[in-house]
């Protein structure tokens, strides 16, 4: 790609998919928490946070690029973490909470935008228009910080609400309620944290592969 088009298309390019994402983001938030029968329910979901951080993340690095500032270590460091926290939410969504519930109206449309749509346009900008760098393996953990602070959030919450925004972190209950014990939610939040930080593992081996192929091509 980079060998096919000049700078200047490519920037506007990458400019106009960061738009993209971030708009289809936002409509998508909106609309999905606006037409949910349980609005407060949808806030709580980590794809619809997950989307949020998405959407201010590649805001602001289309206003950086629009005037031709240098994006910073912190705008790199989010947009891997949208990646990662994007991709984690679609393969738990497809394989183990779609079948879950029904949408109707126009939360059909959102839903497929917020659970699909988007983490496809996501890792499109990584593969086409992201520079790729070297990172320390310890970026892993703290990619880890965001959802590790969406669970205790969750469940500190629901210590005062009995509410949970997922099966898997209510204590209470029996599948598909609840998982029985803080045990059992503690382990489910270690199964996610090494999904989290596979991906992330794999996201810094993928870098330094095609680093070390440039060096020696």
């Amino acid at each position: 790609m980079a060998g096919l088009l000049s700078k200047g298309t490519r920037k506007h390019m990458k400019v106009s998919l960061h738009l993209l994402i971030a708009l289809t983001g936002l409509i998508s938030v909106l609309l999905h928490i606006l037409y949910s029968p349980a609005p407060f329910a949808s806030m709580t979901k980590f794809t619809i946070h997950a989307n949020l951080f998405i959407t201010l993340t590649f805001s602001v690095s289309a206003v950086t690029m629009l005037f031709k500032r240098t994006e910073s270590k912190l705008l790199d460091f989010c947009k891997n973490a949208s990646l990662i926290y994007i991709l984690v939410g679609l393969l738990t969504y497809h394989f183990l909470l779609s079948s879950g519930g029904t949408y109707t109206g126009p939360r059909i449309i959102t839903n497929f935008t917020l659970h699909y749509l988007i983490p496809v346009l996501v890792l499109l900008n990584w593969m086409m228009f992201e520079e790729k760098k070297s990172y320390h393996y310890k970026y892993v953990v703290y990619w880890l910080g965001f959802p590790v602070l969406y669970c205790a959030v969750s469940l500190i919450r629901g210590l005062f609400d009995g509410f949970y925004p997922y099966f898997f972190l209510n204590p209470h209950g029996t599948i598909p309620a609840g998982v029985g014990s803080y045990t059992n939610v503690t382990l489910f939040i270690i199964g996610f944290a090494f999904v989290f930080s596979i991906f992330g593992f794999l996201l810094i081996i993928t870098y330094k592969a095609i680093l070390s192929y440039k060096k020696s091509s």
